[in-house]
């Protein structure tokens, strides 16, 4: 006898019936649930920022804690005469330590990733200390926060360079450590 179509009897509901053939192999789910998880770390880690910093604060763990506010600086390039004039900047002091430092950059910066670095010269060859962090806009303002270890920094004259992530645009500001 044959059996009726769902067509031709609407009571009788749908189901899905997996055909003998097929089997969840759980290779395939662990290889699924692995990208999941994997795409969810990815996503976390480009993402997160720090909360932002206060006034240099000294903590517990031997870190400092500082601000450097770039945003109405004039920015120059990298590279170029070692020779050339001083830079038109305040210089910013940082201390030989850990610091989490808080960066506001300057007018006109992009959010994304950016790269924090300290070095010796404007040719980025002698680095000290680099961070990396997630630039983001708040109120207009675009900064970043990275983790700079200058402990092994000896007092006296870097460069502080800002460099970010998507055209390695880098930008260069006097820095003394103390």
């Amino acid at each position: 006898m044959n059996e009726p179509t769902p067509a031709s009897n609407p009571q009788r509901p749908l189901a899905f019936v997996p055909s003998a053939g097929w089997k969840a192999h759980p290779w395939a789910l662990a290889a699924g649930l692995l990208i999941v998880l994997g795409s969810g770390l990815f996503v976390a880690k480009q993402y997160h920022t720090p909360p932002s910093a206060g006034a240099p604060v000294a903590s517990s763990a031997g870190q400092v804690t500082a601000n450097v506010d770039l945003f109405n600086a004039v920015t120059v390039r990298g590279g170029g005469n070692e020779d050339a004039a001083p830079m038109p900047l305040e210089e910013v002091s940082l201390p030989s330590s850990i610091v989490n430092l808080h960066v506001i950059l300057p007018r006109f910066s992009e959010s994304g990733p950016y790269r924090i670095v300290v070095a010796k010269d404007r040719t980025g060859s002698n680095i000290v200390a680099r961070g990396l962090g997630n630039a983001v806009d708040v109120d207009g303002r675009v900064s970043v926060m990275v983790t700079l270890d200058l402990r092994n920094a000896k007092p006296g004259m870097y460069f502080l360079a800002t460099v970010r992530g998507s055209d390695n645009g880098t930008y260069y500001y006097p820095l003394k450590v103390n």
